[in-house]
């Protein structure tokens, strides 16, 4: 048995970025080809693109303009593939990597994994420990964790009824967590995925699930803050358990000066 199983985006995924986005670098490389002669035919300031300007679509030029077209578009495809969620399934942990984001998941501490929407781990008491937007191949998942011991994993979320959807002005939050919520917002909007989990965790260190939706619903697809989002402002919903730590009870010690005696921690 392999120490861990890679899990990336499904085959045909995989095809049509290989495949599609040099063949649309290679159109669009043509396109301001011809167009350059177009404009070097009707110019008499313009010599042309790497050859005459009265011929429209001169051949050294059609070819150079698509060569570059077809890198640019597997450099494109590169970026892409490389940003897009990845699992690494091992018999410890499970590590989801995305765009500048990552999180690991011990083993031991998976009560549920739900493969809906969105890929959630479940821990005790219901605890989100990761969440992100599902768009894996599904099968090799699905063996990696039967393979790996991982609980089998579930189509819909049994938490799902108990999300609300958040604004500034949300009952039951307090105005450290709407904070770290609008934080959160901002941090979707901007593209800044690794800000995004790492406030995704503080709010669930205080007891705040939180997934991302788009104005309208769930069903109305998913917000810009996920690999494979789309564009529009992101919403969020959230939902409240009981906290894995008590933030309000952590203090940070001042800094000991050197003419005090060292005594019992205090406690807040």
């Amino acid at each position: 048995m392999p120490q861990s199983t890679v899990v990336r985006l499904p085959r045909r995924a995989r095809l049509v970025l290989w495949s599609g986005y040099p063949l649309a670098g290679v159109l669009a490389g043509l396109a301001l080809t011809l167009l350059g002669e177009w404009i070097a035919q009707s110019s008499s300031s313009f010599d042309g693109v790497l050859g005459r300007g009265d011929r429209v679509g001169e051949p050294v030029a059609l070819i150079v303009g698509g060569v570059l077209g077809m890198l640019m578009g597997a450099v494109w495809a590169a970026s892409v593939l490389g940003e897009s969620l990845r699992a690494s399934v091992g018999r410890r942990s499970l590590t989801l990597t995305w765009c500048d984001a990552r999180v690991s998941v011990p083993r031991s501490l998976v009560a549920a994994v739900v493969m809906g929407e969105d890929l959630v781990l479940l821990g005790p008491g219901t605890v989100e420990l990761a969440r992100v937007h599902m768009n894996l191949d599904r099968e090799q998942l699905r063996s990696a964790l039967r393979e790996h011991g991982f609980p089998a994993p579930v189509g819909t979320d049994p938490n799902d009824a108990a999300f609300a959807l958040w604004h500034p002005h949300a009952s039951g939050l307090v105005a450290q967590e709407h904070r770290l919520l609008a934080a959160r917002a901002d941090a979707l909007a901007a593209g800044a995925h690794s800000d995004a989990e790492l406030l995704r965790r503080q709010l669930a260190a205080r007891g705040i699930m939180v997934r991302d939706a788009r104005a309208g619903g769930r069903a109305g697809g998913r917000a810009g803050g996920g690999p494979g989002g789309g564009g529009r402002q992101p919403v969020q919903e959230w939902r409240s358990v009981q906290p894995s730590v008590q933030p309000a009870r952590v203090a940070v010690a001042p800094p000991l000066r050197r003419d005090r005696q060292l005594g019992p921690a205090q406690v807040v």
